[in-house]
């Protein structure tokens, strides 16, 4: 098991409820709790996956900052925003990004 989105889901758990973490990944209490304690019987590969794409951060060299991973891969993923001209420049800069989630 990779101790890295483990420790993170335990973190955030202890930080809010198992309820809410359930709700945010879309996964039963039930079933988090079992993964918590060690008796989940079935794999964890989408549980983990959920939780890295959910709680994971990177430091974006657009922004200066630290954002959630599943806000850069949205970004980096996402349609060109015509829209709005500060967006696209982001959306620009996400596609040449060394960093890029995606």
């Amino acid at each position: 098991m990779n101790e890295g989105w483990f420790a993170l889901l335990k973190a955030r758990i202890a930080a809010a409820s198992l309820r809410q973490v359930a709700a945010e990944l879309g996964y039963s209490g039930t079933t988090l709790s079992l993964i918590v304690h060690g008796k989940y019987a079935g794999k964890t590969d989408r549980v983990a996956a959920a939780v890295a794409a959910r709680y994971e951060t990177v430091a974006c060299p657009y922004q200066g900052k630290t954002i959630p991973l599943h806000e850069c891969r949205s970004t980096a993923q996402g349609k060109a925003p015509t829209h709005n001209p500060m967006k696209m420049q982001q959306w620009l800069a996400c596609q040449k990004c060394a960093k890029r989630c995606g």
